[in-house]
């Protein structure tokens, strides 16, 4: 996940609905199965452990992207953490904190997700399937670094994308 972004070869857009199984819908009966990341959608829920579902064996089972992946498929994203005028000696350490709290977040939930992190000019851009993690993210960078100042803005609904500059 730590290719380097090109400016114009590589554009993400935001998206304007979730597809497939999310937090809205009635939820599906039986059994989904991510075929990318193997987490599993059960009692309207996304879940990493398979472990979970032993003995559930005679729920119907079928197979489709979960709305992370489907994301990351159509290049669509709901947080952008920006970080500019940072000192270049701090560059692999903000990408290791970006990096390590996006596996917390999705050790919680497989949906919470890092896209991608690199430089782009002189800034560090980072593209997250949540906007609520784009935002701690950033908020963990400003604490970490005294001299940041973090301003977050969430577009408005449905897309609510949140956009998290941090600047040095």
């Amino acid at each position: 996940m730590s290719k380097s972004l090109k400016q114009k070869s590589k554009k993400f857009m935001s998206p304007n609905a979730r597809h497939g199984y999310g937090k809205s819908d009635g939820g599906e009966k039986g059994l989904v199965i991510c075929p990318e990341c193997r987490a599993a959608y059960y009692k309207k829920r996304w879940r990493h452990n398979e472990a979970y579902f032993k003995g559930k064996e005679t729920a119907p089972v079928n197979f489709m992207l979960c709305p992370a992946d489907q994301m990351i498929k159509n290049r669509q994203y709901e947080g952008k953490v920006v970080v500019r005028n940072f000192p270049e000696d701090l560059e692999g350490e903000i990408i290791n904190l970006i990096k390590n709290a996006a596996n917390l977040a999705y050790e919680k939930d497989p949906m919470h997700r890092l896209i991608s992190v690199g430089k782009v000019g002189k800034e560090l851009i980072a593209f997250i399937t949540e906007n609520e993690l784009a935002a701690s993210i950033a908020k963990k960078i400003g604490n970490a670094y005294n001299k940041a100042k973090v301003k977050i803005s969430f577009s408005a609904k449905p897309e609510g994308v949140a956009l998290a500059v941090v600047e040095f």
